[in-house]
């Protein structure tokens, strides 16, 4: 991995994950595609799906196995892409901080004992389909996403559940909405009631108990935030 936003991305950062990953993938769908083969199983990543931010360039790279399985069952080779989510205490999971982790136990993603990933490798070629996501869920954290159920989980929690008011603050009506709300407050109040709405949002992103763990007059930079 190489994390950073896409404008940090550079050529040789995308070839940096791009090569060992896409690349390599590639070269032995080439060199082993006139051979007799049971399997061609790749590890890919739920990264490529959800929750890559941060990761344009990982994320591709997996994304790119996802797509190569579907061409090789398309041609009738055999292909079996494992998009997988956290592991605990090995591999890439073994270098994540606890906040990361946590963070991505709020999402709704939890790690997976060595056991509980050896066994949905079992399963998971044992389905007969080119992409296959073994990942363990928490589906309550789904349901309570701040940023929405992202839609590939959306048949899991019942439907699209999202807390974010985008949607209806772009269509302004409504007393419920927020721009509604804020229609009906005075200048003062309505600054007041923006300021706890982002407050409430960034203490969910940074993993706090509440809003009054974010200190409005601080620059995101400095609270956590890069």
């Amino acid at each position: 991995v190489d994390d950073g936003v896409l404008g940090s991305l550079t050529s040789e950062r995308l070839d940096g994950v791009l090569g060992p990953k896409a690349d390599a993938a590639w070269y032995l769908h080439e060199l082993t595609r006139e051979l007799d083969l049971s399997a061609f199983v790749m590890f890919s990543s739920v990264a490529g799906l959800v929750d890559g931010a941060g990761q344009g360039n990982y994320a591709a790279a997996n994304v790119f196995l996802d797509a190569l399985a579907v061409h090789r069952r398309a041609v009738g080779l055999p292909a079996s892409s494992l998009v997988w989510g956290l592991w605990e205490g090995t591999g890439m999971g073994a270098v994540l901080a606890e906040g990361d982790v946590a963070r991505m136990g709020r999402s709704g993603v939890l790690g997976l004992s060595v056991d509980q990933g050896l066994a949905l490798f079992d399963a998971a070629l044992g389905v007969d389909a080119p992409v296959v996501m073994p990942v363990r869920l928490d589906l309550a954290a789904l349901r309570v996403r701040v940023d929405g159920v992202p839609a590939v989980f959306r048949s899991l929690v019942g439907g699209p559940v999202r807390r974010a008011v985008g949607a209806a603050a772009a269509a302004g009506g409504g007393e419920s909405s927020l721009a509604g709300r804020l229609a009906a407050l005075g200048a003062d109040e309505r600054e007041r009631v923006l300021l706890e709405l982002v407050r409430s949002h960034v203490a969910a992103v940074l993993g706090h108990d509440g809003a009054a763990a974010i200190e409005p007059g601080r620059a995101f930079s400095d609270i956590g935030f890069d």
